[in-house]
Order: C-alpha cells, then sequence, then structure tokens
C-alpha cells in the first residue's frame, strides 16, 4: 500500500523544518554571542587583576614613602615646638596642634576613650582642623558627645557604624573624608605628616 501525504501534511513537514532551521541558527548564534561575552569577561578579570596588582604595589610605595617620612617630619614639629615654646590654644587653626598628653584632660598614649562622653576631658578639641568637618557637623558631633581628636581617631569599625548611623545629614563622612586618619595625626600632634597628606592645617577643604 502506498504512503502519501497530503497538501497539509507537506505543509506541516515544511513549517517544521523551517522552525528547525530557525532554531538551530538562534542556538549557533546564541552560542557564538556567549563565547564572545566569555572572551571578553576574561579579558576584563586579566585588566582587573593587573589592575589590583599595580594598586597594591603603589600602595606599599606610598606606605614606604610614609614610613620614611616620618622621622624627618618628627624633626620638623620638634623645631617648630621649640621656635614656639608657649604652649597655644589647639582650637587655633593658625596655632600648632599639640599632642593630647601635654594638654590637660589626662588623655595617656594608648588610653581608650569612650565614643561618647558626657562632657569633654579638659578643653575640647577643634574638630573642625579635621577636613570635612565645619561648624555645623562639629556641633553635631559635640552634641553626640564627641570632642576629641584622640575619641576619633581610636574608633573601631564598628563604632565608626555606630555614630555613622547618628550623622543624619552627614552619614557616610566619616569614611569618605578618612576623619579617623586625619584624627590620628592631630590627636598625635604629627602636623607637618598631616599636612604632607590631607593638606595645610585649618586652610580650607
Amino acid at each position: 500500500m502506498a504512503f502519501t501525504l497530503d497538501g497539509q501534511a507537506m505543509l506541516y513537514i515544511a513549517i517544521g523544518i523551517l522552525a528547525g532551521l530557525v532554531l538551530g541558527w538562534l542556538l549557533f548564534r546564541g552560542a557564538g554571542k556567549r563565547a564572545a561575552l566569555e572572551a571578553e569577561l576574561s579579558e576584563t578579570e586579566g585588566e582587573l587583576a593587573a589592575t589590583r596588582e599595580r594598586n597594591a604595589i603603589l600602595e606599599r610605595e606610598i606606605a614606604s614613602s610614609r614610613d620614611q617620612i616620618k622621622p624627618l617630619a618628627d624633626e620638623v614639629d620638634r623645631l617648630r615646638a621649640m621656635k614656639s615654646p608657649a604652649k597655644t590654644n589647639p582650637s587655633s587653626t593658625a596655632a600648632p596642634v599639640t599632642p593630647r598628653t601635654e594638654q590637660e584632660g589626662g588623655i595617656r598614649p594608648g588610653m581608650k576613650i569612650d565614643t561618647f562622653l558626657s562632657a569633654p576631658h579638659g578643653e575640647a578639641d577643634d574638630l573642625q582642623l579635621i577636613k570635612g568637618v565645619g561648624p555645623k557637623m562639629e556641633a553635631h558631633l559635640n552634641e553626640m558627645g564627641i570632642y576629641h581628636f584622640a575619641q576619633i581617631a581610636d574608633w573601631t569599625p564598628k563604632e565608626i557604624k555606630l555614630v555613622d548611623a547618628k550623622l543624619g545629614t552627614f552619614k557616610g563622612r566619616i569614611q569618605r573624608d578618612q576623619l579617623t586618619e586625619q584624627a590620628k595625626l592631630l590627636a598625635a600632634g604629627r602636623v607637618t605628616e598631616y599636612e604632607a597628606r590631607f593638606g595645610k592645617l585649618g586652610a580650607p577643604s
């Protein structure tokens, strides 16, 4: 018995063949695009790894340079102190910052100061010397119980997160403006090193 196909069956077969060809073309094209994207991703990852390595080298070089600068900066600060033996008010932007151990308040090197204080230890520091801290932010910090460079310098990542959550419109400024790094140098009276890294003390940021 001979098997014959009518016109409708032939149409279905033709449609099936055409659909198969289209699907195959789409799969082939998709595979090509995927291969191109994978190659592009691999190249980008390679460039990113190279950039990270360059950044790591630069960070090591910067750290080495800072270590070399510190003794010179300390000597400059010592000469500054000899030139102006009288104690100066650290709240004056024209005056050098003196370490807290030389000021009233009993703050000793290595002494952990509470994140928030009910009152300053002796005279409050001029927090506006920290670049990025203006009158409004200083007032807000004081209201929170933050008065001293040494407080900010000692903040742990957990404390930074705690303080940052209370800063309101100033949220994010601690890390963006490197407030803890600035405060560490100011608390130690390392004016020369500070100015080498952050610019002239008391100058607008």
